[in-house]
């Protein structure tokens, strides 16, 4: 069981050292040259009378953990492929008219675009369309829509021929009606002419005596109202009415009645002027 285990471990450590070693080895560098150099005149006085010295030459070790500096994946394009295999042509024949028109494509038409400006005849475009092809397949909702419309179209006209026969009728009495009225008025007129007085007629100090009537019941009741409402008031009411016009202009009691002349204009009265 240990020897299996360590041999597992081992495994394990020397795969994680693999993975973290360089993928490149570091190359070896070249042995060190010598080189004696001669310096020139103005060189000489520069330093300081030295006339020739020895320079070692070493090549600097280059780090092999270290990322490339170039890129390298340029894309090139690839070199002249295998010469293609010869295709065999059958020899030239003469192409006959058939053939001819079997290969004719025709233009490209389209509903949308014509970018040249062409004038396209409209068989071409049905053509292009391709609405000859297509069966017409109408909806029988169509015949229902119609005939409910005709249906309707049909009741509203006796309609308004109901209602405008209805409304003839109705002119039709009013004018007999009024026809009635002109005649009985007439028939009353040539009575009165006549001296037949009627029943229904009246005479003027009659209708007074009405009149009068009329406007005491309303003084009483008007009376009978005060009374009940405010009996203070009444009396005081009563003590106005019953005083002098010298004691309510004493008083400032007294208003002069309101004028019913200035009510109309005077020119209407004699327009024979």
């Amino acid at each position: 069981t240990t020897r299996k285990t360590r041999e597992a471990l081992e495994k394990e450590v020397n795969s994680k050292i693999v993975a973290a070693q360089p993928t490149q080895v570091a190359q070896k560098t070249q042995p060190a040259q010598y080189i004696r150099y001669t310096p020139s005149q103005q060189g000489i006085a520069f330093n300081s009378g030295a006339k020739q010295r020895v320079i070692r030459m070493v090549e600097m070790q280059k780090d092999p953990m270290e990322p490339p500096r170039f890129k390298t994946n340029k894309k090139i394009p690839r070199g002249p492929p295998s010469p293609p295999a010869p295709v065999m042509h059958s020899p030239s024949r003469k192409v006959t008219v058939k053939e001819q028109q079997e290969w004719k494509i025709p233009p490209c038409i389209s509903n949308w675009k014509n970018a040249k400006g062409y004038t396209i005849p409209l068989d071409k475009r049905l053509a292009a369309d391709g609405r000859g092809l297509q069966d017409p397949h109408i909806n029988d909702k169509f015949a229902k829509l119609a005939e409910a419309l005709y249906i309707a179209d049909r009741k509203a006209r006796e309609a308004v021929e109901m209602r405008a026969q209805l409304e003839k009728k109705l002119a039709q009495k009013e004018k007999e009606k009024r026809e009635l009225k002109l005649v009985q008025l007439a028939q009353r007129a040539r009575d009165e002419r006549a001296g037949i007085k009627t029943a229904d007629d009246r005479s003027e100090e009659e209708r007074e005596r009405d009149k009068l009537r009329h406007d005491r019941h309303k003084e009483r009741e008007r009376a009978h109202r005060i009374s009940k409402a405010a009996p203070d008031k009444r009396s005081k009411l009563q003590r106005d009415k019953e005083r002098d016009i010298s004691e309510q202009i004493a008083l400032g009691l007294a208003s002069a009645p309101a004028s019913q002349e200035a009510l109309y204009d005077q020119r209407l009265f004699n327009q024979s002027k």
